[in-house]
């Protein structure tokens, strides 16, 4: 027999995976959305191919990759430098979507003094 508490447990973690679930989806729009936006200025096909890949990405993991072929195609057109400003405030979109380890800058190497 199942207690009414561990019951009333198991129905409270379905409306918090409900809730984290929603809050993702919205959160992966949002980032899609902006990424998007990055590009709508633009044509050609590599900024086609970048925009339906983004389009039709299904997890926060594949838009968090999808990151390098943004900032190629913008880099072809206006340089490195400016691609690199352009997509690095999407950092802060990912945060708290993604695993903590996907986003942690790489350490750097110590430079003796």
């Amino acid at each position: 027999m199942v207690s009414r508490s561990s019951l009333l447990r198991l129905l409270a973690f379905g409306r918090a995976a409900e809730a984290t679930s929603e809050r993702d989806r919205l959160g992966m729009e949002r980032v899609r959305a902006r990424m998007l936006q990055l590009l709508a200025r633009h044509e050609g096909a590599a900024f086609y191919r970048v925009a339906e890949r983004i389009r039709y990405a299904d997890e926060m993991e594949s838009l968090w990759y999808l990151r390098q072929d943004l900032m190629a195609a913008l880099s072809e057109v206006h340089g490195e430098v400016a691609a690199r400003d352009a997509v690095e405030p999407l950092h802060a979109l990912f945060k708290g979507l993604l695993p903590a380890a996907l986003t942690a800058a790489p350490a750097r190497p110590r430079v003796p003094s």
